[in-house]
Order: structure tokens, then sequence, then C-alpha cells
């Protein structure tokens, strides 16, 4: 197929088009204060894939090597950006590691400031998390060390710098981790050769001044509705086109995004498997034809593209805070909530394997009759004041900004308990808890969504609703350093809604 008949069947673009633009650079009327976003316009690229990192076996253990660094990074055409990331100058490598492995992270700090590196989804000691009581000054090496616990799955890393880690994020300090079993994946008929037919999708948005530079803002509409930008990047690039050599391909979807919520679909609206979600495997692949993820959740799908056709993966506008409900009114902006496409597949040079017919994938744990050590209620709350309007707070839970030298919970070890997550505000929080893979029990008293039926981390909590999720509280004890549990939309999290616990 020619590069032109590609953009015209598989874009929708004009005919003889030298470039594509995704909807959301059309956005003329875009405001930052009194100037626009700067639309840039990029041509087809590869697909980026991520360097994998499997780390070095020393003395049984699986050492990772990390420096956090800063450098230039052509994201834009013909413009270097001033960017962060972790042994590269823009986001990270993807770490792939076992579980039952003892991995070890040496993670050097090249940065002129502090930083924080957070292992997202890993239960694990408290002092070896991340969280902002770990962090790493200019010039130090901070080791972490644990156990692998956690079942086969997609993770996350990222700063958890106290009240930076949005910027960090924004600049470019996070990455995808992956937990991996490829003979149990290929016995269930699941993709996973990396970069063959297994394929990281790491969805960020951002926002660039005319000089190339990243465009960040912590206004009052920006902090409430958390960090949007109109550039949509996959695995660090814009505008990208996967051509898989196989006919079966797993997309680990991961919403790397500060803020912004996708309601994401195929163009030819084809269904998919969903396999995985958070924490590992659901027991029997959901065939759908979309899927929402918050910030920070991940999703593993399989994709049949044996039709040889060009298609786009695309987001739906509607779906999470630029126009929810009293946002828009308060001067929330529909242009940037737009239909766009992430990135495109050209399936044509595909060769043909067996198709995915399997219908049980494991067992997951029975919770339904555990004892209930605790039920703890937590509300999520914005104040709507001066702090604000004007300050650099607002956020809450349980009317508490975040405090690190106030220990808000205290839970005991290898129990369970239920939290009941209450969201009165007038946004959407994705809610993130350290230390656990829990289980969504209802919302609003009906079942969660079908995607949501298996081991998660992260969970929204919408406008006017109460979500309880069944908290395992994991093996480890420390009586003084604690874990988090906070929104990850992450301007929330810096402006105050998180909170801390400690396991005894």
């Amino acid at each position: 197929m020619k590069r032109r008949d590609f953009l015209i069947g598989g874009l929708g673009v004009t005919a003889g088009a030298s470039a594509v633009s995704f909807a959301p650079f059309a956005l003329g009327q875009m405001m930052i204060g009194q100037r626009a976003y700067y639309q840039p316009s990029f041509a087809l690229q590869d697909f980026a894939l991520p360097v994998l990192d499997e780390g070095s076996t020393v003395q049984g253990k699986q050492v990772f090597k990390l420096v956090l660094q800063s450098g230039e990074s052509r994201i834009l055409p013909n413009i270097n950006t001033p960017t962060i990331g972790i042994n590269q100058n823009f986001l990270a490598p993807v770490l792939r590691f076992k579980k039952n492995q003892t991995v070890r992270m040496e993670v050097t700090n090249k940065l002129g400031e502090a930083a924080a590196l957070h292992w997202h989804g890993m239960v694990l000691p408290a002092t070896q998390d991340g969280g902002p009581h770990q962090a790493i000054k200019p010039g130090d090496t901070w080791v972490a060390e644990w156990q692998v616990i956690n079942e086969p799955a997609t993770y996350f890393y990222h700063s958890h710098t106290h009240n930076h880690t949005a910027d960090q994020v924004w600049r470019g300090l996070g990455g995808q981790m992956q937990i991996v079993d490829e003979d149990r994946d290929a016995q269930l008929g699941i993709p996973h050769q990396y970069g063959v037919d297994d394929f990281p999708v790491i969805i960020t948005d951002r926002a660039f001044n005319k000089s190339g530079t990243f465009y960040y803002s912590n206004t009052r509409m920006q902090k409430m509705q958390g960090m949007h930008g109109n550039v949509i990047l996959v695995n660090g690039a814009a505008n990208s086109v996967l051509k898989p050599k196989k006919s079966l391909i797993r997309l680990r979807l991961h919403n790397a995004s500060n803020a912004r919520f996708y309601h994401l679909h195929f163009s030819d609206n084809r269904p998919f498997q969903l396999v995985a979600t958070d924490g590992g495997l659901l027991e029997q692949p959901q065939t759908l034809n979309y899927i929402h993820l918050a910030p920070a959740e991940r999703a593993d799908i399989i994709v049949d593209v044996s039709d040889g056709k060009t298609l786009s993966l695309q987001n739906k506008k509607g779906y999470g805070n630029l126009n929810t409900g009293m946002m828009s009114m308060m001067g929330g902006n529909s242009d940037l909530d737009s239909n766009f496409d992430l990135f495109h597949i050209d399936a044509s040079k595909a060769g043909k394997v067996a198709a995915f017919n399997t219908t049980k994938l494991v067992s997951l744990p029975d919770w339904s009759n555990v004892d209930i050590a605790t039920t703890r209620r937590l509300q999520l709350d914005m104040q709507m004041g001066p702090t604000m309007m004007f300050g650099s707070g607002g956020f809450a839970i349980n009317k508490n900004e975040y405090d690190m030298n106030v220990i808000n919970e205290v839970a005991k070890a290898n129990t369970f308990e239920i939290w009941e997550l209450h969201n009165p505000s007038i946004t959407h929080h994705p809610i993130h808890v350290h230390n656990t893979q829990f289980r969504i029990l209802d919302r609003n008293g009906r079942p969660p969504y079908s995607w949501e039926n298996g081991l998660k981390d992260t969970v929204t909590v919408y406008t006017d609703e109460k979500v309880r999720i069944l908290v395992p509280t994991g093996p480890y004890k420390d009586a003084k350093m604690p874990y988090m549990y906070h929104c990850h939309i992450l301007e929330h999290e810096d402006a105050g809604m998180m909170g801390q616990f400690t396991v005894t």
C-alpha cells in the first residue's frame, strides 16, 4: 500500500496531503491566558518502541541501574525541547522482570533538583516504595530492593516528588514496568514477544510554547481539571504508525498522562479482547469495542489484524473532566475535549498466525468470604474558596490536605479492609492506593464496569459517586514509614489530595 493511499483510506485526510494533524491540533481558539496553544503538525513516523531493559543478573538479583537525567529531545518537528528522563533524555526504558525475582533498583539523581521514583502497583516494603519520603538529592544514589510478589502485569514507575510530581512527570520522568511470564502466556495464546507482537502503548499529552519548550501552568482552572495538552504522544512520538509482523498483537495500553481521561476505540470499531488490567490477567477475556482509561490505569488488549487493513486507535470526546457538569460552566474548554487519533496500525504485511480463542485465563483468589478488619471512609474534597482560587492547595481527603508529618490511617498487615471512597466534588478523581492490588466491589451499590473485574491499583470515583474497594493490606510491616493513597490527577495530588498510612 502506498503512503498516499494509507493517508486517504486509514486516516480520512485530503488526498495528496504530506502531513497529518490530530484533531486536538486544530485548536485555534484554545487559549492559555492571552495566547493560543502552539499547534504543531506532524508527518507520519514509525511507531516508537521504547528501549527494553531486563537488568543484569548479579548474585541472584536483577539489578537495574537508573539515572535521572536532563537533556533535549526532538518531539516537535525541527525543534529541540528541554526534557528530563530516566537513562535517556525523555521518558524511560521499559523495565522487564519476573515474579519471585529479587530486583535491585540503583537510582542516581543527575538532575539539578530533588526527585523520588515510585514503583506504581508494586507490593513491597514501605522503605522501598519510592514515595515522597524517599527523595533523592541531586548527585545521590538511592537503592530500592524487594522480592517481586506481584502477578505478571503492566506496571508504572514515575516521579513521586513532594509538591513536584506533576511537573516532573510532565517533563518526562516516568515509564512502564512489566512483570512477565512468557511460558504461561504462550500456553494461553497471548502474544508476548516484545516489539514483535507485544507492544507498550504509553499515552501522554503535552502542550508546547512556540519556542519548543513545554508549556505547563497551575492556574485555577488547569489545577482543577489537571494539566491537559493538545499534542498526543504514544511512547513519546506523535502521529506514529505501527507495522506489525504478526496478525495477532498485544497492546499494553497505559495512561501515563497527568490528568487526561481516554475513551479508546478503533477507527473501524473492531472488537478486541481485554485480558489484563492494572494488577494482572482477568479470569476470562472480555470482548469490548471500547475501554475507558483514567490517569495511571493500564489495560492489556489483544487485537486481531488478520484482515490486513489500516486503522487507528482513537479517543472519543466526552469522557473526563474537561467538560464535566460544573467544570464547563466554570470555564472548562471543550476544544481540548475532542475526537482524535492516538496512533495508527498498518497491518498490510502482518503474517497470519492463529487466532486468540482462549476462554479461561486464570483463577483469581476468592475473597468473597474474607474477614474484614475494618471499613475506612474517605471523602474527596475540593475547596472552592481563596485557597483553591489563588493558593497552591485546595484539595483534601476527609478535609485534610496532605501533610508529610501526619499518619492519616493505620492498617494491620495480612488483613482485608473495605475502603468507601465518596466524591462530592465537581470533578472525577482516579484514586491510587500504594502497596496493594484491590478488587472493586461496587459503584453506588451497582457492579463495577466489565473491564474492572480484575486486580486494580487505581479506580476512578466519579462526581457524586461512592465506590467500595476490597483492599488486602500486604505482608510488610513498618510502624514509621508510610505508604500513600491519592488522586492520580497529579495536579490534585500536589495540591493536597493525598494521605498516608502505615501497616503494622
